[in-house]
């Protein structure tokens, strides 16, 4: 899910709720922000803890669910919190800001963002003359202009409508006739468990760029610092420990978060598995050298910020004591 990039006050983060749950005492306290509440996403991060990875690295980490899902950059941005979970798709814009983030690390290193369109609409020209749903206008608007010159067709062939994260919704009711911004491990699996039959469309393989979906950041000025590498070096171990035991971590995951006991979390936990990134320090530079040349193509970049700005492995930096 796209969030909204847009500036909050200093009560954001007392707003939002702990997931964590107790952590063992440890040398390194971590705050991070997640992009949305606590799902399959995240069970990396949930593995690093319940298999003591983070423990053993040093750390004692909580998460945090946002109470504005417009609001973990900022909160980081802002000091309020250590690290937060965003998008590659909106990394260049805060960049364009000047906003001084850096990606550190990965989490989901494949793109999530589909595509919806009603039952009926086989292929994308079946688009024109149609309404489209869009929740993060830039991002969605020129990831739609690629796909639908893919099918040879423009963005005046077809309605925009912003329907923010009502997205599935928007499906269900009609009121549009397809969507992009909705997830493929989420929303969609949401909608087929539901008996709603839709097409689907992959921007990928439409003409946008690939691009990871979910990513770390970290102020600038901390950029440096060795929990960073710690905290990758820890995220590495438990994402490898999920993938061995993935039920075990799903049972363990239910037991503290009941809410997650539901037939559309546990087809997201399979669904999400192998979409995990299994090096997340690394830093894919012709991947995120070609994305940004996207977004320059389509305006949402309009001047050139060097990627080691905004985009870095942690483990290329000299460490800060």
């Amino acid at each position: 899910m796209h969030t909204i990039m847009r500036a909050i006050g200093p009560a954001a983060l007392l707003a939002c709720a702990l997931l964590a749950s107790p952590a063992r005492a440890a040398s390194q306290q971590v705050t991070v922000v997640l992009d949305w509440f606590l799902n399959a996403d995240h069970a990396s991060l949930l593995a690093a803890q319940y298999s003591g990875a983070f423990a053993r690295h040093g750390l004692d980490v909580k998460l945090i669910a946002p109470a504005d899902p417009g609001s973990p950059a900022r909160l980081v941005a802002a000091g309020q919190a250590d690290m937060a979970i965003s998008y590659q798709t909106q990394l260049g814009m805060l960049a364009e800001q000047d906003i001084p983030l850096v990606r550190v690390g990965t989490l989901i290193d494949t793109p999530l963002n589909v595509l919806i369109a009603r039952d009926g609409i086989t292929d994308l020209a079946g688009l024109k003359g149609r309404t489209i749903g869009i929740s993060m206008p830039g991002v969605d608007d020129a990831a739609l202009d690629a796909m639908l010159h893919s099918a040879g067709l423009a963005m005046s062939d077809v309605r925009q409508v912003n329907v923010n994260f009502q997205l599935e919704q928007a499906i269900i009711s009609h009121a549009v006739d397809g969507v992009i911004g909705a997830a493929r491990t989420y929303e969609l699996l949401d909608l087929q468990q539901k008996g709603i039959h839709v097409s689907t469309f992959f921007p990928e393989e439409h003409g946008v760029p690939m691009s990871d979906e979910l990513i770390f950041l970290v102020s600038r000025a901390h950029v440096h610092d060795a929990w960073i590498r710690a905290f990758m070096d820890a995220l590495a171990e438990g994402t490898n420990t999920l993938i061995n035991h993935p039920d075990a971590m799903l049972a363990q995951a239910i037991h503290d978060h009941p809410e997650l006991d539901t037939p559309l979390n546990r087809a997201a936990w399979q669904a999400t598995l192998p979409r995990l990134c299994k090096q997340p320090a690394l830093l894919n530079v012709p991947r995120y050298t070609a994305f940004a040349a996207f977004l320059h193509a389509h305006g949402i970049m309009t001047r050139d910020v060097p990627l080691g700005q905004y985009a870095v492995d942690p483990f290329s930096l000299p460490a800060s004591p």
